[in-house]
């Protein structure tokens, strides 16, 4: 049994189009890769700067207070005037 040139022509033609489709299908996903791996660098960036913010700003804060004698604020209770009621 012998196929018709048409058959065989249709067949190469889809056989043809379903790599095309798989090389797309691969060029999406290799994007998608590249997207996840970037997300993820740009998280780890934005975390080092905060915690390298974080560090600079502890340290000022450190230093000040060393440098000027860090002395606890205490609040009086007794000292405080009272409080007045509001409107009821």
């Amino acid at each position: 049994m012998s196929r018709a040139p048409g058959e065989d022509s249709q067949r190469e033609l889809e056989r043809h189009a379903l790599r095309n489709v798989r090389g797309l299908v691969d060029k999406m996903e290799s994007i998608e890769r590249d997207d996840r791996r970037n997300q993820r660098r740009l998280l780890a960036w934005v975390l080092a700067g905060v915690l390298a913010v974080a560090v600079v700003v502890g340290f000022a804060i450190w230093r000040t207070s060393q440098k000027y004698g860090a002395t606890p604020v205490v609040i009086d209770l007794a000292k405080l005037p009272p409080v007045r009621p509001g409107p009821k």
